[in-house]
């Protein structure tokens, strides 16, 4: 922090060095104004943690140098009298004074050149991105129920649940995060201090929250865990500030967040670079993190790929976010994205973090997911979407079936409109690939934050949806709904024509629209059937122990089928 305050005034500290080489008489005024300027930069570093790219620097100094040129220029008279002639002549001798503002010209147009390369120079940029694209998107597997509670939820129980933190009053809920811990997904959540006068009775956070993301029954547990370190601390403890201080060279991006070990034992990490240059540009080949012990305060640099196995994000949303705005506007430069707009594609920001959403795989692996739609204002379509690896940063663009289907604005809306007397929310679109089919995962929360319905809306016709309160039924639904429509048979590739004869072991009606589907299983068999009522109007009374007879097409990966013809045997 000295180091960088030092730097900050660097040219403050030349000009006095000039002055005081000129006028050895003005070193006690000229050395007490510097170390004014260097005591209230040391202040100004202390509390803002300015960046410490190279751009940054120099703007820093410009600053510092036109404060301190006036003093310069006093200290020293600009003129002297030469006699002896019947007209005197006026010679300027301050040439240290000529010197810093001609440094002080070259700084601002440095500076200038800098702002110019951060603004226009996002070509470099957009190639340091690790990009692969793909035509298919992974199967949802027919077990997986990877929807996680909304985060809007999640705080609201945890805020609830913090009841159980000893001296409730001087803390308050930090900031959420997705992790997975011991194979389970979860959400954790630091204790944080509620001011500095609370962080000066404490002095240690008591520790954070946990809860099941899978399960939308689940309650947040407290977890003990004493933490001297954290991003709401003050003076040396801030953990902010104390990667900042260890690691003078590096640019920090977005906030530090908490990850935790299988242990339980907390560690706050930080996104770190190098900046490009004179200029504040990112290089996201580069990415490191910093990850700093909460309860000792050591700290340790990796790669974002190397980070430690429990790190799962070691790249920060807010960095995923800027990833993604650059992967759709910046690939043909500047000036395309505002003016020609070739090739351009919007992210949508309707994301629980920075506008992204993190989703697990069935590794374990955490990616943040966004969509893009088309820049016109009146475009509703999704043009694709994007996974990032939360460790490499790989950012994996899907096109294929999901250009040019509803994106996450409209599947949002379609979403409310099912529930518009109780208002109900929309939040964390997702798009998944059911059975080869683009689907848009939605929650729904009530006005109070609580969890109500998922909604499984196809991404190509908003008519096939499907509602219910846990992920598994509103799967289950949802392939029902493609069956009837016949889409699951169409967009795969393994579905087939069987013909079927047996008892009826169970038997449900749902409503579809105007009419209603009919699903039941036949002993013996494994496969979900559905025959709908427009066209056997009788189907609705069927029952269990009822002879059938049907010819329907399966799905095999689904387990699910539809019927082509049918006769009720029993009841005909």
């Amino acid at each position: 922090m000295l180091l960088v305050a030092f730097f900050c005034t660097l040219s403050a500290f030349i000009m006095a060095i000039m002055g005081i080489v000129q006028r050895p008489q003005n070193l006690r005024l000229l050395a007490g104004i510097y170390i004014v300027y260097y005591l209230i930069a040391i202040g100004v570093v202390f509390v803002i943690l300015p960046s410490k790219a190279l751009f940054s620097l120099i703007i820093m100094n410009v600053i510092s140098g036109v404060l301190y040129l006036p003093f310069l220029a006093l200290s020293s008279p600009n003129v002297e009298v030469e006699n002896g002639d019947k007209h005197p002549r006026v010679r300027s001798r301050n040439k240290g004074l000529n010197v810093a503002a001609g440094l002080l010209a070259l700084l601002f147009v440095v500076s200038l050149f800098g702002a110019a390369q951060t603004k226009f120079g996002v070509k470099p940029v957009y190639n340091s991105l690790k990009i692969k694209t793909m035509k298919t998107a992974p199967l949802l597997d027919k077990d997986a129920t990877p929807i996680a509670i909304a985060p809007k939820t999640v705080r609201n129980k945890m805020n609830k649940a913090m009841s159980a933190v000893p001296n409730t009053s001087y803390y308050k809920l930090g900031a959420l995060q997705t992790q997975v811990v011991k194979g389970k997904t979860v959400y954790i959540a630091p204790v944080e201090f509620d001011g500095f006068w609370r962080w000066q009775r404490a002095r240690r956070s008591p520790g954070y929250f946990m809860i099941d993301a899978t399960n939308v029954n689940a309650e947040p547990h407290f977890i003990k865990q004493s933490m001297k370190y954290t991003p709401s601390a003050y003076l040396f403890e801030d953990a902010q500030r104390v990667i900042y201080n260890r690691f003078p060279g590096w640019v920090q991006e977005g906030q530090p967040q908490l990850e935790i070990k299988d242990s339980g034992e907390p560690y706050f990490i930080q996104t770190v670079y190098k900046a490009r240059g004179v200029s504040s540009r990112i290089n996201y080949k580069s990415l490191h993190v910093v990850v700093l012990n909460a309860k000792t305060g050591d700290t340790q640099l990796y790669t974002a790929a190397g980070a430690p196995k429990f790190i799962n994000e070691s790249i920060a949303s807010s960095t995923a976010a800027e990833m993604n705005e650059i992967f759709g506007w910046y690939g043909n430069g500047y000036f395309n994205a505002h003016f020609n707009k070739t090739g351009v594609k919007d992210p949508n920001s309707n994301g629980t973090e920075d506008g992204v959403t993190p989703v697990v795989d069935k590794h374990g692996n955490i990616s943040y997911f966004n969509d893009f739609t088309s820049p016109k204002t009146s475009a509703d379509s999704t043009m694709g979407y994007s996974m990032i690896n939360a460790r490499t940063g790989t950012l994996t663009y899907y096109t294929g079936k999901n250009i040019g289907v509803m994106d996450s604005d409209g599947a949002k809306k379609i979403a409310e409109k099912e529930y518009v007397a109780q208002k109900w929310s929309a939040t964390m679109p997702i798009m998944y690939n059911i059975d080869g089919t683009p689907t848009w995962v939605v929650s729904l929360l009530d006005s109070t934050g609580a969890f109500r319905s998922y909604a499984y809306i196809k991404a190509a016709d908003q008519s096939v949806k499907a509602y219910a309160t846990t992920a598994t039924q509103a799967l289950d639904q949802y392939r029902v709904q493609l069956a009837t429509v016949g889409s699951t048979a169409s967009s795969t590739t393994n579905s087939k024509t069987v013909k079927l004869k047996g008892t009826v072991e169970r038997v449900v009606v749902i409503p579809n629209g105007d009419n209603q589907n009919v699903l039941f299983a036949v002993k013996g068999n494994d496969t979900l059937w559905t025959v709908g009522t427009a066209d056997y109007p009788k189907a609705v009374l069927m029952k269990t122990g009822d002879q059938v007879k049907l010819t329907g097409r399966v799905n095999e990966s689904a387990k699910t089928g539809t019927v082509e013809s049918y006769v009720n045997q029993t009841f005909k």
